[in-house]
């Protein structure tokens, strides 16, 4: 009698080879799949943060300046500037309040109350003065400071930026 079929112990190590050619494939595989999701993430942060500043350093850099030729500014704190540009109040100096938002981390980076900017750990502002010291006087910013931390799952990026404030410089 003629047995066409597979023995047992044929079965098996089919299976059995077939079992490490699939985990020999399996591991590339996954790894990739691990560094795309990786990288969607930290590109994801990156271009929050990085649009974010660079509308901020945009309108920052057209501060307009007061008759008595000091910055139109009128909340300078650590997470909060307000000012005007040439378009804006020149009395109140607010028209523009870039500003972090949220009770606890991550919060969001906002534009008059418009979030720019989501999974914000911090938001940072520093203030320098025409002698490039650091300054908490309004009238006296003629820099600003720029620094955002976002994180998303494991991934925690810093982006960092300073502008000078419409023709400052030399004030």
């Amino acid at each position: 009698m003629d047995n066409k079929g597979f023995t047992l112990i044929e079965m098996v190590m089919v299976i059995t080879l077939l079992g490490i050619i699939g985990g020999i494939i399996a591991l590339p595989l996954y790894q990739g799949a691990t560094g795309w999701f990786e990288a969607t993430t930290r590109e994801g942060i990156t271009e929050s943060g990085r649009i974010a500043i660079e509308r901020m350093m945009r309108e920052i850099r057209n501060t307009a300046r007061k008759a008595d030729n000091t910055p139109c500014i009128s909340t300078a704190t650590p997470t909060t500037f307000s000012f005007s540009d040439a378009s804006g109040n020149l009395t109140t100096c607010n028209s523009i309040t870039f500003s972090r938002a949220g009770a606890v981390a991550p919060y969001t980076v906002q534009r008059n109350g418009v979030d720019l900017a989501n999974d914000v750990n911090s938001l940072a502002f520093t203030y320098y003065d025409n002698a490039n010291v650091p300054t908490a006087l309004a009238a006296n910013v003629r820099r600003v400071g720029i620094e955002i931390v976002s994180t998303s799952g494991v991934e925690t990026l810093r982006k960092y930026s300073e502008v000078y404030l419409s023709n400052m410089k030399g004030y």
